[in-house]
C-alpha cells in the first residue's frame, strides 16, 4: 500500500483554513472602513454645510448695507421715509440724485472735485511715502547687525504701543510749529516716516527672505540699495502691496486730518460729512439730501472698491518661489 503523507496534507488544510480566515478578516475590515469612511464624510458634509451657512451670513451682513445705500440713492425722499427697505417706487429720480448731489457738496468754496483731487493726493501720496520710508527703515533691521539695531527696533514697538489719543494735542502743536497747518507739500513730507507697524511687518517679511539671493547680488557687483530694489524687494512685492492697497484705504475716508490739519483743502470724506450734518430731512435748500448723501457715499466707495479688485490677485500671490543654483 501507499503511504499516505498527512502531514503535508494537513498543512495544506492548515494553509486554505488561515486564507479563508485572513480572506474574512480583510472583508470585515472592508465593511468596518467603508462605515467608518461614510461616518467621516457624513460629519464633513455637516461641517461644510455649517460653515457655508455662517459664510454666507457673514457675506450677506457685508453686502446688504452696500446694497441698502445703492437702493436709496435711487429716491426721492418720500419715497425714502415711506418705504426704507423696499425699491424705489419713482424711477424718475433715479439719476436725479446722483447727478445733483457733487453740485451740493460744498467746503470752504472747494467743490466736489477739488475733494476728489485732494482725495488722491493725500491717500496715494502720503502712503507712498510712508511705505517708501517703513521699506528703509526695516531693511537694514532685517538684513545687517551693527549697533544700536535693539534700539531703533524699540522705538518702533514703543510708537506700536502709544495710545494715539494721548499723542493727539502735541502732534498737532508740532504740526504748527513746522508749519504744515494747511501747507499740502510740507503735509507730505510728514508722511515720510516708517517707524510704525508698517515698517515691523516688513522686517518680518524681509527677515524671511533667503540671505543667498543678497550674497549673490553682492558678488555680481551690486550695491546695497540696488540689492534692496532689484533683488529683496521684489519677492516681498505681495507685502508692499497689501500694506500700500490697506493703507490707502484707511486714509481715503480720513476726514479727521482735513478737519485739523488741512481745513482748505477738503477731501471726498469731509465733503461727505459735511453734507450729512445738512441733509436733513426738512432742510429747505436740499430737501432730498439723504438720497444724495447715500449717493455720493458710492461714488466715494468706488476707488477703494475698485482698487482692492485690482490689486487682490497680486495681495494673494506667493512668490517666495525658490531661485538659487548651487
Amino acid at each position: 500500500m501507499a503511504k499516505i503523507d498527512f502531514s503535508s496534507r494537513f498543512n495544506i488544510f492548515k494553509e486554505k483554513v488561515n486564507d479563508k480566515i485572513a480572506a474574512h478578516k480583510l472583508k470585515k475590515n472592508y465593511h468596518k472602513n467603508k462605515g467608518g469612511m461614510a461616518k467621516e464624510q457624513k460629519s464633513k458634509t455637516v461641517f461644510f454645510t455649517i460653515y457655508m451657512f455662517l459664510f454666507l451670513f457673514q457675506s450677506f451682513l457685508c453686502i446688504y448695507p452696500l446694497f441698502w445705500t445703492l437702493m436709496n440713492s435711487f429716491k426721492h425722499v418720500t419715497d425714502y421715509l415711506t418705504n426704507f427697505n423696499g425699491l424705489p417706487t419713482n424711477w424718475d429720480w433715479a439719476l436725479k440724485n446722483w447727478i445733483d448731489a457733487p453740485g451740493f457738496m460744498m467746503w470752504r468754496g472747494n467743490g466736489f472735485w477739488t475733494m476728489a483731487f485732494n482725495s488722491v493726493w493725500f491717500a496715494f501720496g502720503t502712503q507712498f511715502l510712508n511705505i517708501l520710508a517703513s521699506i528703509l527703515v526695516a531693511y537694514p533691521l532685517a538684513r545687517y547687525n551693527f549697533p544700536g539695531k535693539k534700539f531703533f527696533y524699540g522705538i518702533i514697538i514703543f510708537r506700536i504701543i502709544i495710545p494715539i489719543i494721548g499723542t493727539g494735542s502735541t502732534g498737532y502743536k508740532l504740526q504748527r510749529a513746522l508749519g504744515m497747518i494747511n501747507n499740502p507739500p510740507v503735509y507730505l513730507l510728514g508722511a515720510f516716516q516708517g517707524f510704525d507697524m508698517n515698517a515691523l511687518i516688513m522686517y518680518g517679511y524681509m527677515k524671511a527672505v533667503d540671505r543667498g539671493y543678497s550674497e549673490a547680488a553682492f558678488i555680481d557687483g551690486a550695491t546695497t540699495l540696488q540689492t534692496l530694489f532689484q533683488v529683496v524687494l521684489p519677492q516681498a512685492f505681495p507685502c508692499v502691496i497689501a500694506l500700500y492697497v490697506s493703507a490707502v484705504m484707511g486714509q481715503w475716508n480720513n476726514y479727521q486730518a482735513f478737519m485739523i490739519s488741512l481745513p482748505n483743502y477738503p477731501n471726498l470724506a469731509l465733503g461727505i460729512y459735511e453734507l450729512q450734518q445738512n441733509s436733513n430731512f426738512g432742510n429747505a435748500t436740499n430737501p432730498n439730501g439723504k438720497a444724495m448723501y447715500f449717493a455720493v457715499c458710492i461714488m466715494s466707495a468706488a476707488v477703494p472698491m475698485v482698487l482692492f479688485t485690482a490689486a487682490q490677485k497680486t495681495m494673494l500671490t506667493n512668490m517666495s518661489i525658490g531661485g538659487l543654483k548651487g
